[in-house]
Protein backbone atom coordinates (compact mmCIF):
# COMPACT_ATOMS: atom_id res chain seq x y z
CA UNK A 1 0.00 0.00 0.00
CA UNK A 2 1.21 3.33 -1.18
CA UNK A 3 -0.39 7.05 0.59
CA UNK A 4 -1.38 8.84 -2.61
CA UNK A 5 -2.74 11.82 -0.76
CA UNK A 6 -5.42 12.86 1.97
CA UNK A 7 -9.01 11.89 0.41
CA UNK A 8 -11.07 13.51 2.93
CA UNK A 9 -14.86 12.65 3.85
CA UNK A 10 -16.30 16.17 5.98
CA UNK A 11 -19.84 16.73 7.65
CA UNK A 12 -20.78 19.99 9.52
CA UNK A 13 -20.48 18.21 13.12
CA UNK A 14 -22.76 21.16 14.70
CA UNK A 15 -26.02 20.11 16.05
CA UNK A 16 -28.98 22.76 15.96
CA UNK A 17 -29.89 23.21 19.65
CA UNK A 18 -33.38 23.67 20.34
CA UNK A 19 -35.07 26.63 22.19
CA UNK A 20 -37.77 26.27 24.73
CA UNK A 21 -41.04 25.52 23.34
CA UNK A 22 -39.54 24.88 19.93
CA UNK A 23 -40.55 22.11 17.63
CA UNK A 24 -39.01 18.93 18.38
CA UNK A 25 -36.42 17.45 15.80
CA UNK A 26 -35.58 13.87 15.20
CA UNK A 27 -32.18 12.49 14.73
CA UNK A 28 -32.93 12.20 11.17
CA UNK A 29 -33.62 15.71 10.67
CA UNK A 30 -31.08 16.72 12.74
CA UNK A 31 -28.54 14.66 10.57
CA UNK A 32 -30.28 16.67 7.40
CA UNK A 33 -29.79 20.07 8.54
CA UNK A 34 -26.17 19.32 9.53
CA UNK A 35 -25.43 18.02 6.18
CA UNK A 36 -27.17 20.88 3.78
CA UNK A 37 -25.40 23.40 6.53
CA UNK A 38 -22.33 21.69 5.84
CA UNK A 39 -22.40 22.29 1.90
CA UNK A 40 -23.86 25.92 2.43
CA UNK A 41 -21.30 26.31 5.04
CA UNK A 42 -18.16 28.45 5.72
CA UNK A 43 -15.78 25.57 5.41
CA UNK A 44 -16.99 23.54 2.12
CA UNK A 45 -18.95 26.09 -0.42
CA UNK A 46 -15.44 28.60 -0.66
CA UNK A 47 -13.66 25.42 -2.11
CA UNK A 48 -16.88 23.80 -3.81
CA UNK A 49 -16.64 24.68 -7.41
CA UNK A 50 -20.04 22.83 -8.45
CA UNK A 51 -21.90 24.43 -5.45
CA UNK A 52 -20.76 28.01 -6.41
CA UNK A 53 -21.68 27.56 -9.82
CA UNK A 54 -25.20 26.53 -9.14
CA UNK A 55 -25.28 29.42 -7.12
CA UNK A 56 -24.54 31.73 -9.98
CA UNK A 57 -27.27 30.26 -12.36
CA UNK A 58 -30.54 31.46 -9.60
CA UNK A 59 -29.51 34.56 -7.19
CA UNK A 60 -27.79 31.74 -5.01
CA UNK A 61 -30.82 29.07 -5.23
CA UNK A 62 -30.32 25.69 -5.94
CA UNK A 63 -33.06 22.26 -6.68
CA UNK A 64 -33.07 19.96 -4.11
CA UNK A 65 -32.97 17.85 -7.23
CA UNK A 66 -29.44 19.41 -7.53
CA UNK A 67 -28.00 18.97 -4.10
CA UNK A 68 -29.95 15.43 -3.98
CA UNK A 69 -26.96 14.53 -6.05
CA UNK A 70 -24.62 14.39 -3.42
CA UNK A 71 -24.58 10.75 -1.77
CA UNK A 72 -24.38 11.78 2.07
CA UNK A 73 -27.86 13.75 2.22
CA UNK A 74 -29.41 11.13 -0.76
CA UNK A 75 -28.48 8.13 1.71
CA UNK A 76 -30.37 10.22 4.69
CA UNK A 77 -33.19 10.62 2.37
CA UNK A 78 -34.15 11.45 -1.08
CA UNK A 79 -38.07 12.85 -0.05
CA UNK A 80 -37.96 16.37 -0.95
CA UNK A 81 -40.97 17.05 1.98
CA UNK A 82 -38.78 15.13 4.57
CA UNK A 83 -35.87 17.57 4.03
CA UNK A 84 -37.78 21.07 3.59
CA UNK A 85 -39.32 20.05 6.86
CA UNK A 86 -36.55 19.32 8.32
CA UNK A 87 -34.46 22.32 7.62
CA UNK A 88 -37.43 24.44 8.22
CA UNK A 89 -36.61 23.26 12.26
CA UNK A 90 -32.95 24.67 12.01
CA UNK A 91 -32.47 28.04 13.94
CA UNK A 92 -28.99 28.55 12.84
CA UNK A 93 -30.29 31.50 10.47
CA UNK A 94 -27.66 30.20 7.98
CA UNK A 95 -30.67 28.92 5.20
CA UNK A 96 -33.46 29.86 3.29
CA UNK A 97 -36.69 27.70 1.68
CA UNK A 98 -37.83 28.89 -1.85
CA UNK A 99 -41.78 29.83 -1.44
CA UNK A 100 -42.27 26.80 -3.20
CA UNK A 101 -40.31 24.72 -1.55
CA UNK A 102 -38.13 22.94 -4.37
CA UNK A 103 -34.97 25.33 -3.44
CA UNK A 104 -32.29 26.28 -1.08
CA UNK A 105 -29.72 28.76 -0.47
CA UNK A 106 -27.49 30.63 1.75
CA UNK A 107 -28.43 33.50 3.65
CA UNK A 108 -27.67 36.00 1.28
CA UNK A 109 -26.82 38.05 4.54
CA UNK A 110 -24.07 35.65 5.43
CA UNK A 111 -22.00 36.53 2.87
CA UNK A 112 -19.22 33.45 1.98
CA UNK A 113 -15.77 34.03 3.68
CA UNK A 114 -12.90 35.11 1.13
CA UNK A 115 -10.70 32.11 1.30
CA UNK A 116 -7.12 33.10 1.31
CA UNK A 117 -3.68 32.78 3.51
CA UNK A 118 -5.22 34.57 6.44
CA UNK A 119 -8.21 33.06 6.29
CA UNK A 120 -6.63 29.64 6.15
CA UNK A 121 -4.11 30.56 8.82
CA UNK A 122 -7.51 31.19 10.94
CA UNK A 123 -8.70 27.91 10.45
CA UNK A 124 -5.59 26.07 11.21
CA UNK A 125 -5.83 27.92 14.44
CA UNK A 126 -9.20 26.09 15.60
CA UNK A 127 -8.57 23.00 13.95
CA UNK A 128 -7.27 20.41 16.13
CA UNK A 129 -5.78 16.76 15.19
CA UNK A 130 -7.18 13.72 16.86
CA UNK A 131 -5.49 10.02 16.34
CA UNK A 132 -6.81 6.47 17.76
CA UNK A 133 -10.03 5.88 16.09
CA UNK A 134 -10.52 2.13 14.61
CA UNK A 135 -10.02 2.00 10.97
CA UNK A 136 -13.71 0.44 10.44
CA UNK A 137 -15.10 4.09 11.42
CA UNK A 138 -17.47 5.91 9.97
CA UNK A 139 -18.56 9.34 9.80
CA UNK A 140 -21.98 9.45 12.27
CA UNK A 141 -20.25 7.42 14.50
CA UNK A 142 -17.40 9.82 15.40
CA UNK A 143 -19.80 12.72 14.97
CA UNK A 144 -21.66 10.89 18.03
CA UNK A 145 -18.80 11.19 19.92
CA UNK A 146 -18.05 14.62 19.09
CA UNK A 147 -21.36 15.79 20.51
CA UNK A 148 -19.82 15.81 23.98
CA UNK A 149 -18.03 19.24 22.94
CA UNK A 150 -19.40 22.30 21.72
CA UNK A 151 -19.78 24.27 18.49
CA UNK A 152 -17.67 21.26 16.10
CA UNK A 153 -18.02 23.02 12.61
CA UNK A 154 -16.35 20.73 10.12
CA UNK A 155 -14.98 17.03 10.47
CA UNK A 156 -12.39 15.53 8.39
CA UNK A 157 -11.95 11.85 8.11
CA UNK A 158 -8.45 11.25 6.74
CA UNK A 159 -7.98 8.85 3.81
CA UNK A 160 -5.47 7.37 1.72
CA UNK A 161 -6.12 5.44 -1.47
CA UNK A 162 -4.91 1.51 -1.98
CA UNK A 163 -2.40 1.86 -5.11
CA UNK A 164 -3.56 -2.07 -5.79
CA UNK A 165 -7.64 -2.28 -4.91
CA UNK A 166 -8.09 1.94 -5.34
CA UNK A 167 -10.22 1.46 -2.19
CA UNK A 168 -10.02 4.82 -0.04
CA UNK A 169 -9.23 3.39 3.43
CA UNK A 170 -9.61 5.63 6.61
CA UNK A 171 -6.18 5.95 8.43
CA UNK A 172 -7.88 6.59 11.55
CA UNK A 173 -7.19 10.30 12.57
CA UNK A 174 -9.63 13.21 11.97
CA UNK A 175 -9.21 17.05 11.42
CA UNK A 176 -11.46 18.58 13.63
CA UNK A 177 -12.57 22.33 13.16
CA UNK A 178 -14.22 24.52 15.83
CA UNK A 179 -16.16 27.51 15.72
CA UNK A 180 -13.96 29.44 17.72
CA UNK A 181 -10.64 28.70 19.39
CA UNK A 182 -12.14 28.85 22.79
CA UNK A 183 -14.21 25.82 21.77
CA UNK A 184 -10.80 23.48 20.81
CA UNK A 185 -8.83 24.49 23.38
CA UNK A 186 -11.50 22.29 25.44
CA UNK A 187 -10.82 19.66 23.29
CA UNK A 188 -7.30 19.98 23.43
CA UNK A 189 -7.38 19.99 26.76
CA UNK A 190 -9.25 17.33 27.44
CA UNK A 191 -6.72 14.58 29.06
CA UNK A 192 -7.35 11.30 28.91
CA UNK A 193 -9.60 11.19 26.10
CA UNK A 194 -10.99 7.88 25.20
CA UNK A 195 -12.61 6.51 22.13
CA UNK A 196 -13.96 3.16 23.06
CA UNK A 197 -11.52 1.92 25.04
CA UNK A 198 -8.50 3.30 23.15
CA UNK A 199 -6.71 7.21 24.56
CA UNK A 200 -6.48 9.75 21.32
CA UNK A 201 -3.67 11.70 20.41
CA UNK A 202 -4.83 15.00 20.44
CA UNK A 203 -2.52 17.90 18.51
CA UNK A 204 -2.78 21.39 17.65
CA UNK A 205 -3.53 21.18 13.95
CA UNK A 206 -0.48 23.65 13.63
CA UNK A 207 1.94 21.42 15.88
CA UNK A 208 0.75 18.26 13.91
CA UNK A 209 1.56 19.35 10.78
CA UNK A 210 4.96 20.80 12.21
CA UNK A 211 5.78 17.27 13.72
CA UNK A 212 5.51 15.78 10.49
CA UNK A 213 7.63 17.90 8.11
CA UNK A 214 10.35 17.60 10.64
CA UNK A 215 9.80 14.12 10.29
CA UNK A 216 9.91 14.56 6.61
CA UNK A 217 13.48 16.23 7.01
CA UNK A 218 14.55 13.70 9.23
CA UNK A 219 13.81 11.16 6.90
CA UNK A 220 15.18 12.77 4.00
CA UNK A 221 18.53 13.53 5.17
CA UNK A 222 18.84 10.05 6.57
CA UNK A 223 17.97 8.78 3.21
CA UNK A 224 20.78 11.06 1.56
CA UNK A 225 23.18 10.20 3.86
CA UNK A 226 22.72 6.35 3.33
CA UNK A 227 22.67 6.71 -0.30
CA UNK A 228 25.72 8.54 0.00
CA UNK A 229 27.69 6.31 2.34
CA UNK A 230 26.31 3.41 0.29
CA UNK A 231 28.35 5.50 -3.20
CA UNK A 232 30.85 5.84 -0.98
CA UNK A 233 31.46 2.76 -0.19
CA UNK A 234 30.77 1.23 -3.83
CA UNK A 235 33.46 3.62 -5.20
CA UNK A 236 36.15 2.14 -2.96
CA UNK A 237 35.16 -1.08 -3.45
CA UNK A 238 35.69 -0.39 -6.89
CA UNK A 239 39.19 1.44 -6.50
CA UNK A 240 40.55 -1.40 -4.63
CA UNK A 241 44.15 -1.43 -5.95
CA UNK A 242 46.59 -4.71 -6.30
CA UNK A 243 49.52 -4.94 -4.34
CA UNK A 244 53.36 -5.36 -4.58
CA UNK A 245 52.49 -2.38 -7.01
CA UNK A 246 54.63 0.41 -5.60
CA UNK A 247 58.24 1.71 -5.93
CA UNK A 248 59.45 4.43 -4.09
CA UNK A 249 62.73 6.85 -4.96
CA UNK A 250 64.10 10.15 -3.06
CA UNK A 251 67.07 10.98 -5.17
CA UNK A 252 65.59 12.97 -8.12
CA UNK A 253 67.29 15.98 -9.93
CA UNK A 254 66.11 18.98 -11.13
CA UNK A 255 66.42 17.41 -14.92
CA UNK A 256 64.70 14.38 -13.84
CA UNK A 257 60.69 13.88 -15.31
CA UNK A 258 57.80 12.01 -15.17
CA UNK A 259 58.62 10.92 -19.15
CA UNK A 260 62.27 9.77 -18.22
CA UNK A 261 61.01 7.69 -15.28
CA UNK A 262 58.78 6.01 -17.43
CA UNK A 263 60.84 5.38 -20.51
CA UNK A 264 63.78 4.02 -18.17
CA UNK A 265 60.94 1.60 -16.19
CA UNK A 266 59.46 0.75 -19.47
CA UNK A 267 62.06 -0.47 -21.04
CA UNK A 268 63.19 -2.87 -18.01
CA UNK A 269 59.29 -4.71 -18.62
CA UNK A 270 57.42 -2.69 -16.54
CA UNK A 271 53.90 -1.70 -17.33
CA UNK A 272 53.59 2.08 -15.49
CA UNK A 273 50.08 2.75 -14.16
CA UNK A 274 51.36 6.20 -12.36
CA UNK A 275 54.05 8.74 -11.56
CA UNK A 276 53.46 10.56 -8.18
CA UNK A 277 56.37 12.95 -9.31
CA UNK A 278 56.55 16.83 -9.92
CA UNK A 279 59.87 17.98 -12.09
CA UNK A 280 62.22 19.65 -9.35
CA UNK A 281 61.12 17.42 -6.36
CA UNK A 282 63.36 15.20 -4.53
CA UNK A 283 61.13 12.27 -4.18
CA UNK A 284 58.25 10.56 -6.14
CA UNK A 285 56.32 6.95 -6.54
CA UNK A 286 55.25 5.00 -8.99
CA UNK A 287 52.44 2.72 -9.46
CA UNK A 288 52.47 -0.46 -11.50
CA UNK A 289 48.95 -1.91 -13.12
CA UNK A 290 49.21 -5.76 -12.27
CA UNK A 291 49.51 -7.59 -8.92
CA UNK A 292 52.88 -7.76 -7.66
CA UNK A 293 54.35 -6.11 -11.07
CA UNK A 294 56.95 -3.70 -8.88
CA UNK A 295 58.37 -6.73 -6.75
CA UNK A 296 58.97 -8.35 -9.68
CA UNK A 297 60.67 -5.59 -11.56
CA UNK A 298 62.59 -4.78 -8.63
CA UNK A 299 64.58 -8.12 -8.79
CA UNK A 300 65.70 -6.92 -12.15
CA UNK A 301 67.36 -3.89 -10.81
CA UNK A 302 71.13 -4.05 -10.62
CA UNK A 303 71.96 -2.99 -6.98
CA UNK A 304 68.30 -1.70 -6.64
CA UNK A 305 69.02 0.83 -8.82
CA UNK A 306 67.90 2.26 -12.15
CA UNK A 307 70.04 4.37 -14.88
CA UNK A 308 68.06 7.55 -15.84
CA UNK A 309 69.57 10.46 -17.80
CA UNK A 310 73.21 9.50 -16.78
CA UNK A 311 72.46 9.29 -13.00
CA UNK A 312 71.64 5.42 -10.84
CA UNK A 313 68.80 6.13 -8.81
CA UNK A 314 68.06 3.75 -6.13
CA UNK A 315 64.34 2.93 -6.02
CA UNK A 316 62.74 0.60 -2.81
CA UNK A 317 59.87 -1.87 -3.14
CA UNK A 318 56.52 -0.46 -0.26
CA UNK A 319 55.70 -3.26 1.49
CA UNK A 320 53.47 -3.81 4.59
CA UNK A 321 52.30 -0.92 6.40
CA UNK A 322 54.17 1.20 4.16
CA UNK A 323 52.51 0.27 1.29
CA UNK A 324 49.06 -0.48 2.99
CA UNK A 325 49.12 3.78 4.17
CA UNK A 326 50.09 4.60 0.28
CA UNK A 327 47.86 2.75 -1.36
CA UNK A 328 44.55 3.99 1.14
CA UNK A 329 45.33 7.10 0.82
CA UNK A 330 45.51 7.15 -3.35
CA UNK A 331 42.20 5.12 -3.14
CA UNK A 332 40.38 8.29 -1.00
CA UNK A 333 42.10 10.49 -3.96
CA UNK A 334 40.33 8.66 -6.49
CA UNK A 335 37.36 8.40 -4.67
CA UNK A 336 37.26 12.49 -4.41
CA UNK A 337 38.36 13.07 -7.55
CA UNK A 338 35.57 10.89 -9.26
CA UNK A 339 32.50 12.31 -7.11
CA UNK A 340 34.25 16.30 -8.26
CA UNK A 341 33.92 14.87 -11.90
CA UNK A 342 30.64 13.21 -11.13
CA UNK A 343 29.05 16.69 -9.34
CA UNK A 344 30.57 18.75 -12.22
CA UNK A 345 28.86 16.75 -14.68
CA UNK A 346 25.23 16.88 -13.11
CA UNK A 347 25.62 21.00 -13.18
CA UNK A 348 26.54 20.75 -16.54
CA UNK A 349 23.58 18.79 -16.79
CA UNK A 350 20.82 21.00 -15.03
CA UNK A 351 22.59 24.12 -17.00
CA UNK A 352 21.41 22.38 -20.14
CA UNK A 353 24.80 21.85 -21.52
CA UNK A 354 25.12 24.97 -22.97
CA UNK A 355 28.79 24.28 -22.83
CA UNK A 356 31.03 21.51 -23.73
CA UNK A 357 34.27 22.22 -22.76
CA UNK A 358 36.82 20.79 -25.49
CA UNK A 359 40.58 19.30 -25.60
CA UNK A 360 42.54 16.83 -25.25
CA UNK A 361 40.92 14.01 -23.27
CA UNK A 362 42.85 12.31 -20.99
CA UNK A 363 43.28 8.21 -20.89
CA UNK A 364 42.71 6.17 -17.17
CA UNK A 365 45.19 4.40 -16.34
CA UNK A 366 43.99 0.42 -15.59
CA UNK A 367 43.07 0.82 -12.17
CA UNK A 368 40.68 4.11 -12.88
CA UNK A 369 43.06 7.00 -12.92
CA UNK A 370 44.84 8.48 -9.93
CA UNK A 371 45.18 11.30 -7.27
CA UNK A 372 43.83 14.74 -8.90
CA UNK A 373 47.09 16.70 -7.97
CA UNK A 374 49.21 14.32 -10.34
CA UNK A 375 49.75 14.00 -13.64
CA UNK A 376 49.73 10.20 -15.02
CA UNK A 377 52.44 8.85 -16.64
CA UNK A 378 50.56 7.36 -19.75
CA UNK A 379 49.02 10.83 -20.49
Amino acid sequence: MTEEKEVATESNGQENNQSEGSEEISDLENSIIRQVEYYFGDSNLPRDKFLRDQILLDDGWVPLDILLKFNRLAKLSNDHDIIVNALGKSRSGLLEISDDNKKVRRNPELPVPEMNEERRKELTARTVYAKGFPKDSVLDDILKFLKQFEEVENVIMRKYQDRQTKNKIFKGSIFITFKTKEHATKLIESKGLKYNDTELLILWQDNYLQQKQEEYAAHKEKKQKKTQKGEEKGEKDDFKLPTGTVLFFNEGSDNLTREKIKDALTSLGGEVAYIDFNQGDTQGWVRFSKENAAKELSEKFTDGKVKIDEKEIPFKLLEGDEETAYLEKTVEEMAKRRKNMKNFKNRGSNRGKNFRGKGRKRRQDDNGGGPPSKVKADS
